[in-house]
């Protein structure tokens, strides 16, 4: 029993350092990332790495499922107008998506299929329904403008920040005022 046990901790705690690895390697990496060089980072050989996950969507899932909770867990802050809640959201959103190229990845190239990724889609959505409902009070909204629209310009800027080759907070602030003079009400 002791030895099953200790194999079950020692388990455990690979399974913690690939983990911890990928989400180093994916966040500073991308997608592209060998998955090799997450095993050598996390001290386990391929084959521990494969037994635990054994495809690399499994371990990007493992990885990235926290991340889109998170992004899927947002909102617009209460008692702001609409283009003022969409600017603290959307600023938000982007500079913690700058550090993490592979949630980046995923929400550019990924498959829309892939239920982590639709259900922070209609998220997103949602929120942009949440930003048109207040314009309706406030105006501050052109007229026409949908809850898809927001939702489409949020992973507009996702691919945007991913092709910058500086993503800095400046640069990042400018293209969010971009795409918000876009949709504000003239």
């Amino acid at each position: 029993m002791t030895g099953e046990r200790r194999q079950r901790r020692d388990a455990a705690a690979n399974r913690e350092r690939i983990l911890i690895a990928a989400q180093d390697a994916f966040r500073s990496s991308g997608m592209t990332v060998d998955m090799r060089a997450v095993a050598a980072a996390a001290g386990v050989g391929i084959g521990t790495l494969y037994r635990h996950f054994p495809t690399r969507e499994d371990l990007v899932r493992a990885v990235t499922g926290t991340d889109l909770a998170a992004l899927a867990g947002g909102a617009l802050p209460p008692h702001v107008s609409a283009i003022d809640g969409l600017h603290a959201f959307f600023g938000t959103a982007i500079v913690h998506l700058a550090t993490n190229k592979a949630l980046v990845d995923l929400l550019t190239d990924g498959s829309p299929s892939d239920e982590d990724l639709e259900r922070c889609l209609l998220h997103l959505t949602a929120i942009g329904q949440d930003a048109v409902d207040r314009s309706r009070a406030d105006h501050t909204l052109a007229a026409d403008v949908t809850a898809h629209d927001i939702a489409y310009r949020l992973l507009a800027l996702i691919r945007i920040v991913q092709l910058m080759p500086d993503a800095g907070p400046e640069a990042i602030e400018h293209q969010v005022g971009l795409t918000l003079r876009g949709l504000a009400s003239h």
